[in-house]
């Protein structure tokens, strides 16, 4: 699972280009699709999930949010889009449901629910 997170997380850096045009484009695309299916999936399944923030860490969760909120201001419009869509939805998600499940609380959730409400 820490493999995995870790390829996401280093997918989002990906800024390559060739005759294609910003295929790096479509590697963060599927990394902030992969992260937040990724993220929605432990949470849905973490009661069931025996020392769940190993296979989520705060820090890495956090970092998943932060990665993916970058991809909210970057150049391209589909690069955007699928990034604000990702992020709301993992604002929307409910907490895991596991003891300490304030340290997957998003900095800031309340503000920005009140900003993008449902």
């Amino acid at each position: 699972m820490a493999k995995c997170l870790g390829a996401l997380l280093e997918g989002l850096t990906h800024y390559n280009t060739d005759e294609r045009g910003d295929v790096g484009s479509w590697i963060r695309i599927s990394c902030v699709l992969g992260l937040s299916t990724f993220v929605r999936t432990l949470f849905t399944h973490s009661k069931s999930l025996p020392n769940f923030s190993e296979y989520l860490p705060p820090g890495k969760y956090h970092a998943a949010i932060g990665g993916i909120l970058k991809q909210g201001v970057e150049r391209l419009d589909n690069v955007r889009h699928q990034a604000g869509v990702q992020f709301l939805k993992l604002l929307r998600s409910p907490l895991p449901e596991v003891d300490g499940k304030e340290r997957w609380k998003i900095f800031g959730a309340e503000i920005m629910n009140d900003l993008f409400p449902g």
